[in-house]
């Protein structure tokens, strides 16, 4: 009984010490990027950051989509089929400027 708690206490500060590498977000999990809208909007914006310079596009439902994804695409590369969930890869934050 006395071997088995320091095992525990081994393996109890392991995972604490492994946990926030586990979910600590890639180098690369927060940039700006350049997008350009079905539509014909450019807009500009950070991913996993506090949105670029400017005024905050005003869009609709299925244009806030349609930017989502092509402003996650470089993140969607990056992390490959699968991450950790919850994370800046799988849960990445968008904020998009008109960029005209």
């Amino acid at each position: 009984m006395k071997r088995i708690k320091p095992l525990f206490h081994a393996l109890a500060c392991a995972a604490t010490l492994a946990s926030p590498a586990v979910f600590a977000a890639p180098p690369d999990a927060g940039y700006d990027t350049s997008i350009q809208l079905s539509g014909g909007k450019t807009l500009r914006c950070g991913v996993n950051e506090a949105p670029p310079p400017g005024h905050a596009a005003v869009l609709t439902r299925r244009e806030q989509n349609e930017a989502d994804v092509l402003a996650t695409q470089r993140l969607r590369l990056l992390t490959g089929p699968a991450s950790p969930w919850p994370s800046a890869e799988t849960a990445p934050s968008v904020a998009c400027v008109d960029a005209s």
